[in-house]
């Protein structure tokens, strides 16, 4: 007899499918459903460009049953310009960027993942930790 028992998992957000948003050549906030499971790319063309995130209360409603504590998602971060040009994903408010400032910065021709971690939910927080190189 086992004494392992699944009562109510929290396994996070799962996702099959994800939104691809093609975002314009501006400094762009993204939605809550954007923020989450999604695809952003971006041509910048004259000069540096920024990606913001929503809210972290606006991310957690988003998520619904599915933003409790250490729940997570990911975002991944096009960036089309093919020389010179950088995306810097920036935070909204409540959201953190784990690792150093330079992790956030995608450079041209390149693409980056990042994961969301819900890491608080009475104060809503999360925490963005950039994925492999």
């Amino acid at each position: 007899m086992s004494n392992f028992h699944l009562d109510a998992p929290n396994l996070g957000r799962m996702s099959s499918t994800r939104t691809v948003v093609a975002a314009s050549n501006a400094d762009t906030v993204l939605t809550a459903a954007q923020s989450i499971e999604s695809v952003i790319t971006m041509t910048p063309a004259s000069t540096d460009k920024a990606i913001t995130t929503a809210t972290a209360s606006a991310i957690l409603t988003a998520l619904g049953d599915g933003g409790r504590l250490g729940s997570s998602f990911e975002i991944t971060i096009v960036n089309v310009a093919s020389a010179t040009r950088a995306i810097t994903f920036t935070a909204g408010s409540g959201i953190t960027l784990g690792g150093a400032t330079a992790m956030a910065t995608v450079a041209a021709a390149t693409s980056c993942t990042f994961v969301g971690v819900v890491t608080a939910t009475g104060t809503p927080a999360i925490t963005f930790y950039r994925k492999g190189g």
